[in-house]
């Protein structure tokens, strides 16, 4: 396993090819199954938020197997997110856990809405993920 500090170097060099729409990594795009589709071997674990423009394979330009991401809106941690770190640093001997923001959050910009002017109808479980990311 690398240490921390390569794998944010990794990650920081990833993230500079994607920027400058440079694709260093070729494993990182293609759609076949992994020479190690058995076996996990993640150097970092990605803690980011749901919305579709923040994938973090791709904005880090890793491949398959490289990365162990848990995705959630808003990025909210609750247990099952923190088991889910748990679980790939006991397992697989992760050390590196990056928490990914992002600008123009819909779940945090929804939730500060509905503090403001709560809303009279909405689905029991957006209104959990409304109230846990209030909470953070």
């Amino acid at each position: 396993m690398i240490s921390a500090d390569e794998a944010l170097k990794r990650l920081q060099d990833g993230n500079k090819r994607f920027v400058a729409g440079i694709r260093g990594n070729k494993k990182a795009h293609i759609t076949s199954i992994p020479e190690n589709k058995d076996r996990q071997n993640p150097f970092a674990i990605i803690l980011g938020c749901s919305d579709s423009r923040v994938p973090a394979e791709i904005v880090f330009d890793q491949g398959m197997g490289g990365l162990f991401v848990i995705r959630v809106a808003g990025n909210i941690v609750a247990p099952s997110q923190l088991g889910s770190i748990e679980f790939a640093v006991e397992n697989f001997g992760t050390q590196s856990v990056i928490v990914l923001g992002h600008s123009s959050c819909g779940a945090v910009t929804a939730t500060l809405d509905d503090i403001k002017q709560p809303r009279t109808q909405v689905h029991s479980n957006v209104f959990l993920l409304l109230i846990e990311s209030a909470q953070q």
